[in-house]
């Protein structure tokens, strides 16, 4: 026998001709997979084992043999929307039809054949999720969600797990201080730069954000542009800096804090950013100069 999977051939094959694999443990979502099926087609062959004796058993796609053969044979009388469109459904056209699976043939042997079905199932349920880009993805479907396998309870979970409050201080996970360091520098007032520019008076004797030559920020992990269109108007933002360019970020968030007493925490990290933005631009810029009115604009101030 051979104790790896050795590809022989793809082909379509009645079901009849299938067995799903014996105590296969995973236990899918089968009205979900056919709702797939039929609006998008059967894109992913399943894996089928070839015995020796002609035998068929499929190793990964169990619950894709199932859903099709739920289907059953004939015509489903199902139709789907394809944007101003109604298309028949993507397994049987809307038309006479024997059911059958496309179908990647492998030869292997039995302990192999275990190992496949075990790490098919296990991977599938493995790993976690990038909120925001599940919502972008979403979200540029519009309304329809057929065949996503997601549904409105699935958007609900979604736009709780979006809405989350960006704190100011983020922990760093990257700073390699102990933590007795941290705890000092936290206790300690976030002091300018050597190289910073003195914090600027506006007309009122507010204080405005200061200006710097050195600070940058990075790991910014929210696409500029990007709308989500649920009910919330928070999205997440995870910051990862240096100590210094976390003194340089708190000194802003504090400028910021200062000018626009009303503003939520979320919004005051973000005129604090948007500062900062305008400082790095004009470091590019040979002629540039940084005023306070271009650091009021900057900060989303009327006046």
């Amino acid at each position: 026998m051979h104790d790896k999977a050795t590809y022989v051939r793809t082909e379509a094959l009645p079901l009849d001709r299938l067995q799903p694999f014996p105590g296969n443990a995973k236990i899918g979502n089968v009205p979900k997979i056919l709702e797939s099926l039929c609006r998008n087609g059967q894109y992913r062959s399943l894996v089928v084992r070839e015995h020796h004796d002609g035998t068929l058993t499929v190793l990964a796609g169990n619950h894709t043999l199932q859903a099709l053969a739920a289907h059953g044979p004939g015509d489903c009388g199902m139709t789907t929307r394809h944007g101003d469109d109604m298309r028949p459904c993507a397994i049987c056209e809307n038309e006479p039809w024997d059911p059958a699976a496309r179908c990647e043939i492998v030869t292997c042997d039995d302990e192999t054949a275990t190992r496949i079905n075990l790490t098919d199932n296990k991977t599938a349920a493995d790993g976690t999720w990038d909120e925001l880009a599940l919502a972008s993805l979403i979200e540029g479907l519009g309304d329809d969600l057929t065949g996503t396998g997601y549904d409105d309870a699935d958007i609900a979970n979604l736009v709780t797990a979006l809405d989350v409050v960006v704190e100011d201080e983020p922990d760093d996970a990257y700073d390699d201080e102990d933590d007795e360091d941290d705890d000092e520098q936290d206790q300690a007032p976030a002091q300018p730069a050597a190289t910073a520019a003195a914090t600027p008076t506006g007309p009122d004797g507010q204080q405005q954000p200061a200006t710097t030559t050195g600070g940058t920020l990075t790991g910014v992990d929210a696409p500029a542009g990007l709308t989500i269109a649920f009910s919330h108007e928070r999205v997440p933002m995870v910051l990862h800096y240096n100590q210094a360019d976390r003194d340089e970020a708190l000194r802003l968030v504090t400028a910021a804090r200062a000018m626009f007493p009303a503003d939520e925490s979320a919004g005051i990290v973000l005129r604090a950013l948007r500062t900062l933005v305008a400082v790095l631009d004009s470091q590019h810029d040979p002629d540039g100069a940084v005023t306070v009115a271009a650091l009021l604009r900057a900060a989303g101030a009327s006046r």
